[in-house]
């Protein structure tokens, strides 16, 4: 057992070592670094259960490296200038380390008052500092462990459904793929496959930090969760992407048809969706008018008049289109009822373009237009 993985060699974690202190020493001497207080890193790395990579004998990192920079209160202005240029360092340490590489800015005044989401769930109770105050994120508050907002898991299931689109774009396309990018298909669907387990734990309390445990309880809660889709796909998928999570060799793929296991996994997909909607807003979702009067009636995941205000900056004349309870509900609602739309067999696309404000209903459009306001929303 390594530190940044369940099953990585000694190798490995001087691998990733030599990653963070590049990334660390990078940030360290970046014209801000007076500015900031701790280095974190998130995600699997973070919290020891990151994913080895076996490429030709030799074990490799495989998620990308997400990191939170936190650093001392600073006027507006100023914030925009620092993230400026943390963007450029991801881009250069992306480049120098051969993984993506994530630096998201923290403020240090507000870790007291960190919302409750899922992200700053994990990164509470799950993380490691490669730089500075080691005891920087006890200062965030204490989220129980049973009571994670469900609108998280909508917000995981939209961000994994973007990963199914990519390869729907690249199937509808007929694109001739190559390893690297098979590969990243093979993992985009292990990923969502994770996060229908990871959604109905949170559906039934039962919610983990840690797979080992999750392992665990993902047979009986899928068993217990009333009108689950697919109950034996849900949790044979979850296990077999675990496994994954936890070990992969890059040729123990080499004959999976990943076309086929996405055309399963977009389906259920579809399924599954509609049913955490309905089990989350405790009203009908099994089409998208009843999944918009469910958003719009016990959905908002904001304040009204916070609502109105990024509706209006987003889509300015066209904000009331769909609606006033719309309006009224945070504009990633748009992006949950999109999504499901846009993959589907036959995806309306006037209804789409209504929903997303696009200029017109081309597919490739409607897309694009999804993809600009989930980087936004997401």
């Amino acid at each position: 057992m390594g530190r940044y993985t369940l099953k990585g060699s000694p190798a490995l974690d001087a691998r990733i070592d030599a990653d963070m202190a590049r990334i660390a020493d990078t940030v360290a001497r970046s014209p801000h670094a007076p500015l900031y207080r701790a280095i974190v890193l998130l995600g699997g790395y973070g919290r020891g259960e990151g994913t080895p990579f076996l490429r030709d004998g030799r074990e490799e990192p495989f998620n990308d490296y997400d990191l939170v920079v936190v650093a001392r209160a600073m006027p507006r202005g100023k914030q925009a200038a620092v993230r400026a240029d943390l963007k450029r360092l991801e881009e250069q340490l992306t480049r120098e380390v051969g993984l993506p590489v994530d630096l998201c800015l923290y403020l240090e005044n507000r870790l007291p008052c960190a919302e409750f989401s899922l992200l700053n769930y994990e990164m509470k109770y799950g993380h490691r500092v490669v730089w500075g105050d080691a005891a920087i994120l006890g200062r965030m508050p204490d989220y129980p462990h049973d009571a994670i907002p469900f609108s998280e898991g909508t917000r995981l299931l939209l961000n994994r459904g973007k990963l199914l689109l990519d390869i729907h774009r690249a199937v509808r396309e007929g694109k001739d793929v190559g390893d690297e990018e098979r590969i990243k298909y093979i993992k985009f669907l292990f990923k969502a496959l994770l996060a229908f387990g990871d959604c109905t734990l949170l559906i039934c309390h039962e919610y983990d930090l840690r797979y080992a445990e999750k392992v665990k309880r993902i047979e009986r809660c899928a068993a217990t969760a009333a009108d689950l889709p697919d109950p034996r796909f849900l949790v044979d998928g979850y296990r077999q992407a675990v496994a994954f999570k936890k070990w992969t060799d890059v040729h123990a793929w080499d004959g999976w048809d990943w076309r086929r296991q996405f055309e399963a996994v977009r389906r259920y997909y579809l399924e599954f969706f509609r049913w955490y909607e309905a089990r989350r807003l405790q009203a009908p979702a099994a089409d998208s008018g009843a999944h918009a009067l469910a958003l719009a009636r016990r959905g908002r995941e904001c304040g009204t008049f916070k609502a109105m205000a990024l509706n209006l900056q987003l889509f300015r004349g066209r904000a009331l289109e769909n609606g006033v309870g719309l309006f009224l509900t945070h504009p990633r609602a748009r992006l949950y009822l999109a999504l499901p739309l846009l993959l589907s067999d036959n995806p309306p696309a006037g209804l789409i373009r209504r929903l997303l404000s696009a200029p017109n209903e081309d597919c490739n459009t409607l897309e694009q237009t999804f993809y600009r306001l989930h980087r936004r929303l997401s």
